[in-house]
């Protein structure tokens, strides 16, 4: 049995404190010590596994304590032991002295309720053999009505130590500035039972204990945590690591294998160790249904086996869509990724091993063989409108059959620091708490996909931070508790870090960096110069600039060390002539296309004025391929739209021939491109 450090902040709360708050994984399943089994109902013992305050009860009693209920309001009161029955209608007949007008003798409280008898009941939710275990008392004990017992009655037993854990506290005691008259006057009766008991100045000598449980320490009210002096707490965590091994070793035999292969957990170490590195973020509870879906699964702990039942129960019955991508299909990627993005070879080579290497589950070099870590991680950065966006796409189709299967994030949205709680769900208390956040739903709802985090450089750096523990270990856990999963995604960063001197420090970078000139110049001469460079030298700018970004804006290293420098891709302005008519020709046939499906129109652009897409100072120089995208609505499609709009179906079956009214070899980069200049001729088709 794996003895945890929180184990020890209980046992010093008990000690030390009238009111202990717990909170934390409080719902979950824990293990029995080996030495509490033999006074344990036949059932539990032979399970090993108790609900939280069942378990807490059991090590309750084995440090001593005389009386201990257990109280919800559901199920009100309800005893350890038979043998407890007798000991609390003892407290519970205690006197309390009261002054009375006519003598000054002894009388019961009149404010404190008159407690029922208790018996035992078999649906007290828990194993009943019996009438040996967990003993219900009658009905009538309501919130108030039970925390007033404690305080008139129970707790003023000295005779009797007595611990009292309170299930499901913040089920009926919401936080300080939303509690209602009714949750107030409860919580001023906590505070003053708590505060009724005394310190304790012989740790020989047991004191009675007030224990409240809670879901999430942001739900504890302030009058019953921080601002409570009498008030100890204590979090109660995830299983550990070494928790998780104590738990497949243990429990080894359990888990479905063939004859033969069960996993020798003596000689198969590095095996048992892999189970439980790729079981972090498991609850126990969770690590036993595993132990019921691996016999309906037939998947054990063996090797190549874990990691596929981990899967099933992480993501459900849906099927892996790594283990559907074809051979073939990755063999075509280069040639696919080439036919979606234009003259960005270099780029695409470096992005085609990586998505090999997912294919093939070979993450990271690991002595371990597996990872959590997500399938692919790359950051795109470059001009505006050269493929970034375009080539994340690209690759969600390539390997989920659907560019659908990219879940964008426009990191803008994030600009300042409370809007985390809007990507990564806010923390309790606050408005939107139960919403969740908007990346652990859609992860949720698709964890094979793509998700690009669009110009990251935009996002509050307390928002970046999120980023460690998803890069690193391939999960994220949101405000609720719930933990969310990326190790079957590909994490996709974009930036025009280094097109603008917004981020440059004042340390010096690279040559190329350094023949940029001074902070002060604008961004149409950085886009100037930085056409000028090779596009070795430009790889240097531009990784250098990220560097700089997070090393030195940000300061923080660390994520950058996450995503690794090897993964910065850089983009190179769309240069090549050959490339630019591709990406011309490619816009005018998705915008022929759509005309003639919808309006039953076609068009067609003279070469003179394909010539003025691809020379115009607002197109490829400034903004690339959405450059041009933009000089075609405004030159033809707003047009278009004005003549549809007014002619509407006498145009149907005509054709629109777009020309320019200059010769196509007058027209340079110097030439005056005004829409004036541009020539709408319908004709009969």
């Amino acid at each position: 049995m794996i003895e945890e450090p929180w184990v020890k902040n209980l046992d010093k709360a008990l000690l030390l404190d009238p009111l202990v708050i717990l909170h934390g994984n409080v719902r979950d399943k824990f293990c029995i010590r080996p030495e509490r089994l033999g006074r344990l109902p036949k059932q539990l013992a032979e399970n090993r596994y108790a609900d939280f305050p069942v378990w807490l009860a059991i090590e309750l009693e084995a440090k001593g304590y005389d009386l201990i209920i257990l109280y919800d309001a559901v199920e009100e009161a309800i005893v350890l032991r038979p043998e407890m029955v007798q000991l609390f209608e003892k407290a519970a007949s205690t006197q309390v002295p009261v002054k009375s007008t006519s003598s000054t003798s002894m009388q019961p409280s009149p404010k404190s309720p008159v407690l029922p008898s208790a018996k035992p009941a078999s649906s007290a939710g828990n194993i009943s053999e019996g009438n040996q275990w967990m003993v219900k008392i009658q009905q009538g004990l309501n919130p108030e009505n039970f925390v007033l017992s404690l305080h008139d009655r129970i707790f003023r037993n000295k005779e009797i130590s007595t611990a009292v854990v309170f299930r499901f506290t913040d089920r009926y005691l919401s936080f300080s500035d939303r509690q209602d008259a009714a949750e107030k006057r409860l919580s001023i009766l906590l505070q003053k039972t708590a505060m009724s008991l005394p310190s304790n100045p012989n740790p020989d000598v047991l004191q009675s204990r007030l224990l409240l449980l809670f879901d999430l320490e942001g739900a504890v009210p302030q009058e019953l945590g921080s601002q409570a002096p009498f008030a100890g707490s204590a979090r109660i965590p995830i299983p550990s690591i070494q928790n998780r091994e104590h738990f497949f070793r243990t429990n080894c035999d359990r888990f479905y294998s063939e004859p033969g292969q069960r996993l020798d957990v003596n000689t198969d170490s590095m095996q048992l160790n892999l189970c439980a590195n790729l079981s972090e973020g498991l609850r126990t509870q969770d690590l036993l249904s595993l132990i019921a879906l691996s016999h309906e699964e037939q998947l054990g702990l063996g090797k190549g086996q874990f990691r596929t039942l981990l899967d099933r129960f992480r993501y459900g019955t849906r099927e892996n869509a790594w283990i559907k991508i074809k051979n073939e299909t990755l063999s075509n990627a280069t040639e696919f990724l080439r036919s979606r993005v234009k003259g960005q070879d270099p780029v695409i080579a470096d992005v085609v091993p990586t998505l090999i290497r997912a294919k093939l589950g070979l993450t990271e070099i690991s002595s371990e063989g597996e990872s959590s870590k997500p399938r692919g991680v790359f950051f795109f950065v470059g001009p505006t409108g050269v493929g970034k966006t375009e080539l994340s796409k690209a690759i969600a189709e390539l390997i989920f059959g659907d560019e659908n299967s990219m879940i964008r994030f426009d990191m803008s949205e994030y600009s300042e620091e409370h809007q985390q709680a809007r990507l990564v769900g806010a923390p309790p208390g606050y408005v939107g708490f139960d919403q969740g956040g908007q990346l652990p739903n859609a992860i949720l709802e698709q964890p094979f996909s793509v998700v690009l985090f669009d110009e990251i450089e935009k996002a509050h750096g307390r928002i970046l931070d999120k980023f460690l523990q998803i890069l690193d270990d391939g999960r994220l856990t949101d405000g609720m508790g719930r933990t969310v999963y990326f190790s079957e995604a590909i994490i996709i960063f974009t930036s025009n870090i280094g097109t603008s001197p917004r981020f440059r420090s004042s340390t010096s970078g690279s040559s190329a960096s350094n023949a940029l000139g001074t902070i002060g110049q604008s961004t149409v001469d950085q886009y100037d110069r930085l056409q000028d460079l090779s596009y070795q030298d430009l790889q240097s700018h531009f990784r250098h600039e990220v560097k700089n970004f997070f090393v030195n804006y940000l300061g923080r290293p660390e994520i950058l060390n996450r995503i690794g420098e090897d993964n910065i891709l850089v983009f190179n302005f769309l240069k090549d002539d050959s490339v630019k008519d591709q990406i011309i020709q490619k816009q005018i046939s998705n915008l022929a296309n759509y005309l003639s499906e919808k309006f039953q129109v076609t068009i067609s652009l003279t070469p003179a004025f394909c010539e003025v897409l691809k020379q115009h100072p607002n197109g490829f120089r400034r903004n690339g391929a959405r450059g041009v995208r933009n000089l075609l609505r405004k030159l033809v499609l707003d047009k278009v739209a004005v003549d549809i709009f007014t002619i509407g179906d006498n145009l149907k079956g005509q054709r629109l021939i777009v020309d320019y009214a200059a010769k196509r070899d007058s027209i340079g980069a110097d030439f005056l491109f005004e829409s004036t200049k541009v020539r709408h001729d319908w004709r009969p088709t």
